[in-house]
């Protein structure tokens, strides 16, 4: 995840816990959008997607997050034009909103070495407002100029 402003971080999948959910992000990527902040829901930083008519199901779904998971979440009542998000959390928190806890598939996780610049996005989203966020795969051995870009900035 590249940040306008700055900042890159970077996610292990769980490939074990969401297979479907990491399948149907990977076949949308890669995703261009504007990220935004969620105070009322945690401290979330979450950023719109459409991956499809369905999207992928329920799965390794909670409503308990930590610092670093990255989630899918979307209207899981609706069948046809539900939101779809994908957020990172740089707190520990309870998934809801105005209808109460919000079920989530946690596919992928920040290690803790980037704990505190997941922080550090998060609170510059919410005081200064809106950015925008490029959503890429990085492969352990790529030598792109964008994974290049990624492994200078992790060393900061």
């Amino acid at each position: 995840m590249e940040f306008e402003r700055g900042g890159v971080l970077v996610a292990d999948v769980l490939s074990n816990e969401a297979p479907q959910t990491i399948a149907a992000v990977l076949s949308a990527l890669p995703i261009e959008t504007t990220a935004y902040h969620t105070r009322w829901c945690g401290r979330e930083v979450y950023f719109p997607v459409a991956l499809g008519r369905s999207g992928p199901p329920r799965e390794n779904d909670t409503s308990t997050v930590n610092v670093g998971d990255v989630i899918y979440w979307r209207e899981w009542e609706k069948t046809e034009g539900a939101s779809e998000a994908l957020s990172v959390y740089y707190g520990a928190e309870v998934v809801r909103d105005h209808r109460g806890f919000l079920p989530v598939n946690v596919f992928a996780r920040v290690p803790q070495d980037q704990w505190p610049r997941i922080a550090e996005i998060g609170v510059r989203i919410w005081q200064h407002g809106v950015e925008g966020i490029r959503v890429t795969r990085i492969d352990k051995d790529d030598e792109s100029p964008c994974a290049d870009r990624i492994a200078k900035e992790r060393k900061r």
